[in-house]
């Protein structure tokens, strides 16, 4: 089991629960689910990024709007601990020019040397949408090189992964780009930093290689290659996580949102069947959150079958009053699992 605290992230005032190898969040929305979920990816991400590039990059927005907020004010320290390695964040100084009427803020950051994870993953909820457009780029490029008159153009449109992935205009979509390039090709694409004694320092900027990267999508009635723009949305997500996992190290952490988005009950569970198994058999530990309880019944089947063992799998229901609040679900050993509070109020409002 891992243990885990977080304090003053986004909804969250101070929240402790133990991660297992799979773990679901559900719950209504905006009760936290994905802000725990990327306080988890982010502390664990910041052993090797810049942690304010990784704030712009998750949130659009620096530590002062990340941290809780009291009456608009940011409360500090932000911590994540993850057995015992903390990743902190203190608000250190504040000056205020007069003049301009203007505040300036200063933050002491400590990142953690160790976190259980090899590497981290994210799938957000908008992936399928942020896979089209990084597949629509290359075809781009393509069509302005073969026009002459276009250098200038092509040129202008090869930088434009780099402007998403610098400037957040769709965040988090430059952090999962670069983790679904890292995934496809095994390569790093933060920037690399160095210093030379009494010469300088430099700096690396490693280009993606999406235009190296081309999706297709085949359709078992028609044996047509589809396009990601003509496929079928259900189908284009489960080839994410299909391709993203295939490659990634073992004891990798992995986050994904909302996994039943696009498909109807038995492709739900056919997916969360396919997640499980990929997890189980590359020794990874996920973090789902969602809005139904089908992915969580169909892991209760995979417990009754033996595939899945009850003590591998923690499921957690959020609500807020007015900051988030989590109970544990518990499984049992014949795949069953408490009521869902949402179930039973559903059952009430129906009957």
């Amino acid at each position: 089991m891992i243990k885990l605290r977080v304090t003053n992230w986004r909804c969250i005032e101070n929240l402790e629960l133990e991660l297992s190898r799979i773990n679901v969040f559900i719950g209504p929305n905006s009760t936290g689910k994905s802000s725990l979920a990327y306080a988890i990816y982010f502390a664990s991400k910041s052993r090797n990024y810049d942690p304010h590039y990784l704030a712009i990059q998750l949130y659009g927005h620096g530590f002062d709007k990340i941290a809780r907020l009291v009456e608009n004010r940011p409360q500090f320290p932000i911590s994540i601990n993850i057995n015992g390695s903390e990743f902190s964040v203190t608000e250190i100084k504040k000056e205020v020019e007069a003049f301009f009427k203007t505040e300036k803020q200063e933050f002491e950051i400590n990142r953690a040397a160790t976190f259980p994870w090899a590497d981290e993953f994210l799938l957000p909820s908008k992936r399928v949408n942020y896979v089209q457009i990084v597949m629509l780029l290359p075809k781009i490029i393509r069509e302005l090189r073969s026009q002459p008159q276009s250098t200038f153009l092509w040129m202008f449109a090869g930088s434009l992964f780099e402007l998403f992935k610098t400037i957040p205009i769709l965040p988090p979509f430059g952090l999962f780009a670069s983790d679904y390039a890292r995934a496809m090709t095994g390569i790093r694409l933060e920037a690399l930093k160095g210093e030379v004694k009494d010469v300088g320092s430099y700096l690396v900027n490693i280009q993606p290689l999406f235009s190296l990267i081309e999706l297709t999508m085949h359709d078992p009635y028609t044996k047509l290659h589809l396009p990601v723009e003509l496929a079928p949305d259900g189908l284009l997500d489960f080839s994410i996580f299909d391709s993203m996992t295939q490659k990634i190290p073992e004891s990798s952490l992995v986050v994904i949102e909302e996994p039943e988005i696009y498909k109807n009950p038995l492709m739900i569970k056919d997916f969360t069947e396919h997640i499980v198994k990929r997890i189980l058999d590359k020794r990874l530990t996920l973090i789902m959150t969602t809005h139904s309880d089908i992915p969580i019944i169909t892991m209760g089947k995979l417990v009754t079958e033996k595939v899945l063992k009850p003590e591998e799998i923690k499921v957690y229901y959020f609500k807020r009053d007015p900051w988030t609040k989590v109970s544990e679900i518990k499984v049992y050993e014949d795949g069953t699992f408490e009521n869902l509070p949402d179930t039973e109020k559903l059952i009430s409002y129906l009957f």
